[in-house]
Order: structure tokens, then sequence, then C-alpha cells
């Protein structure tokens, strides 16, 4: 009896020395992938980059939780970070850890500018661009509205990185940019006036200082008694009364972050920033009858499926 109770103890001693250091063994090299907020699609573009991760296997499930949970909570760093948001990825970087980064659901500006913040030390941070390629915008624009050459840009504070690329993107192809400038809040009314003045279709670039909840309506208001069509940048845009939106959704960009990242867990270097590989546009069936644009119900489709073979051939 006395040699079952030692075996017992001995037995006992045994799965508690599993559990407490085997199983904080197990979460040693895990995988962070961090929000920048809760929910919405924060949450969506992290489930899609779980998901990809476990499709590598061997690694344990990935940690997600808010940046600042994950930050506080100490214990061994990860072996990899995927940061969701712009607030998860400079909060990461802020922290101190000196892991590999993944950054996702960010804006190709304000990417940059976090990059350069960084000096030399943005060799070991990649990310998916929640943007769509200048090129990618202007076959859409040529691909649905062949007759309209006269594309208005407002250019802000973030955009203006980018504007000489989308002027010679758009000169390629036999687009006129009609560009203006807004740098305040207060400059976006009258740049917006002088750029439907000259224009025939407006483009949306995913610039907060002009674009955002406050402004959005009233930019729409304005293109639509001008009869002229606004090219947004996510699927709300389209809802709001936009007539088409080029856009990558949150599930879309998380997963090719996710692939990223188990790549990079399986041996290899973090590849350059890249913009986002699928897509989806939207259309608006309602303003293009209001408009007299011949697009219909099956129209987002097909354009979807031409930009993606246009892409794909040699």
């Amino acid at each position: 009896m006395i040699r079952l109770c030692h075996s017992l103890v001995l037995v006992f001693i045994c799965l508690m020395t599993y559990t407490f250091c085997g199983g904080a063994l197990a979460t040693e090299g895990r995988v962070w992938i961090a929000l920048g907020e809760s929910g919405g699609p924060y949450a969506e573009a992290a489930e899609a980059a779980r998901g990809e991760l476990m499709r590598g296997g061997g690694r344990g499930e990935p940690l997600v939780k808010s940046w600042r949970e994950l930050v506080a909570a100490g214990g061994a760093p990860p072996r990899l970070v995927v940061a969701v948001g712009v607030g998860a990825m400079r909060g990461i970087a802020d922290s101190g850890l000196k892991v590999p980064m993944v950054a996702t659901l960010v804006p190709r500006a304000s990417y940059q500018r976090f990059v350069d913040s960084l000096g030399g030390g943005g060799r070991n941070v990649t990310a998916v661009w929640l943007d769509q390629p200048v090129v990618r915008q202007m076959e859409l624009l040529r691909l649905a509205l062949p007759e309209r050459r006269r594309v208005g840009v407002l250019f802000g504070a973030d955009s203006r990185l980018f504007e000489q690329e989308l002027l010679r993107a758009g000169s390629e192809r036999g687009l006129d940019i009609v560009a203006a400038h807004a740098y305040s809040g207060e400059q976006v009314p009258t740049s917006l006036q002088r750029t439907l003045e000259d224009a025939d279709v407006l483009l949306a670039l995913p610039d907060p200082q002009i674009y955002n909840s406050s402004t959005i309506q009233n930019i729409l208001t304005a293109a639509y008694r001008r009869r002229l069509p606004l090219i947004g940048f996510s699927a709300a845009y389209v809802k709001a009364g936009a007539l088409l939106a080029l856009y990558s959704t949150p599930t879309q960009v998380g997963a090719q972050a996710g692939e990223i990242a188990r790549t990079a867990l399986a041996g290899k270097p973090l590849p350059p920033p890249q913009w986002p590989r699928e897509f989806a546009v939207g259309v608006n069936t309602d303003v293009a009858r209001s408009l007299g644009v011949p697009l219909d119900g099956d129209s987002a489709g097909r354009l979807t499926d031409f930009l993606r073979t246009r892409e794909r051939a040699p």
C-alpha cells in the first residue's frame, strides 16, 4: 500500500512538472496575433491570419489578443507577431520587442511613415497593405467607365507621397489626372469644387484627412450634383452612394499576412511589403441607373474577373 501511494505521488509530480514546465515550454515560440482594436474588421483579419497559420501545423495555436494585453502579460517573447492595424503595429514596435513582424490592415502611407521612423530597424518588418495598387485602379476605370478620361483626385498629407506614381500610371493608360491638394480639413471643400469642375469621375484614395466619416457624405453629394461617379476604396463606400469601389476584405488581407508569417516560421526571410493579392469590386446599381452608367448586378463579378485575368497574364 505504501509503495502504491509512493508511486501515485511520483506520477502526480511528473504530471504537475509537465503541466507547469512542459506547458510553459509549449508556449515558447508562440505566434502573437496582436489586435489594434477589438471586433469588426480587426477580428476578421485576425481569424483569417490564424487559419492560415494553423495550416502549417505543429507550431501550436497562435495567441490572439489586443497588443496591450500581449505586451502586459510578459513572459517569453513570441517567435513572430502578426500586427492587425496601425495601432498594433506601432504598439508592438514601441514595446521594444525585437521579433519579426507582419503588419496587415494598414494603409501604405501609414506603413511607410512607420518604417521611416524605425530607421535601419525596419528590415525585420513587412506588411500586406490595405490600399490597392494604382495600376489596378486605373485598369478598373478604363474597364468600367471607358468614356470618362478625366479623373479627379484629391491628395492629402498621406496620399501625396504617391502622387507621381498615380499620375504616371494614369498617363500610361490615357487618363488625365485632375489633381488638387488639401492638407487640412478646411481646404477640402475648395479643393473638391476645383477638382469637380474639371473632372468627369472622382477617385477616392484612403487618406483620412480627406475621406472620413465627417466628410464622405458631403463629398458624395457634391459629386452626385455634378453627375460625377465616385470610385471608393471599401464596400462601405458603395453602400453610402459611390458608384464603384475597389477593395480587399479584412479576410483577404489577413489570410495573406498569415501566409507570409507561416513561410517565415518555416525559415524563409520576410518578403518586401505587398499589395493585396485578392480583391473585389463593388457596384451600386441604383447610382449607376441614376447616372446613366451601363453597370448592372453582374458587373461587379465581371469586373473583378477581368482585372484578375489581366494581372495574371504574362
